[in-house]
């Protein structure tokens, strides 16, 4: 496990050092839409339970989000705070349920309405999609997003001012992809700085 996602799992008797950090960093502009926020208590509750969700959800004070509101990333970030010693407990470890929750997330994003507009964008081709991913993520939450293609299919996909591991954005990936019928999805992630990372994609 790297030591970035292993700080996920620091508890609140640790002191909360990494969830700390990541809150000291975010200001007024750092906000996600409340569809991502949805999916995210939806997750917990599929790979955790009920009572979970509650839980996570009453940690930021919304019992729930609406679509196309704007919320501060603080509210994501207490949430996970509740969740994630949980589901590391259930899933393994920490990573593995990082990335189960992306990819529960990237597949309620497919179905919503700016998913399915996506889709329509992309026309079931997955290079259109990953050249339209900072656009894709812009629906969802606020942050620096650009691709470098590096083969045909294959490319380096950076993140800058993003709150969440790279194990999460794997999974979503992964979904995404294999969601438009892409074989042998491969994505690696590396983090590179407190709030900055990257992943090489690739697929058949």
């Amino acid at each position: 496990m790297s030591s970035a996602a292993m700080a996920w799992s620091v508890s609140p008797r640790d002191g909360g050092q990494f969830w700390g950090q990541r809150m000291a960093l975010v200001n007024s502009e750092d906000i996600a839409r409340g569809l991502f926020l949805q999916s995210v208590l939806k997750s917990i509750r599929a790979l955790g339970d009920e009572s979970l969700e509650k839980r996570s959800a009453s940690a930021c004070g919304q019992a729930r989000f609406f679509d196309f509101f704007n919320y501060p990333i603080r509210l994501h970030l207490q949430m996970l705070s509740v969740a994630m010693p949980e589901l590391a407990t259930r899933h393994t470890d920490v990573e593995q349920a990082l990335w189960r929750m992306g990819h529960c997330v990237a597949m309620d994003f497919l179905e919503s309405e700016a998913g399915r507009t996506v889709k329509v964008l992309v026309r079931g081709e997955p290079k259109r999609l990953v050249n339209n991913l900072p656009l894709t993520y812009r629906m969802s939450m606020t942050g620096e997003r650009s691709v470098r293609w590096t083969g045909p299919q294959c490319c380096r996909f950076t993140m800058k001012r993003d709150f969440m591991p790279p194990s999460f954005h794997e999974g979503m990936l992964v979904a995404m992809l294999e969601r438009l019928n892409a074989s042998k999805v491969k994505v690696v992630g590396r983090q590179t700085d407190m709030l900055e990372s990257e992943y090489d994609i690739s697929w058949q």
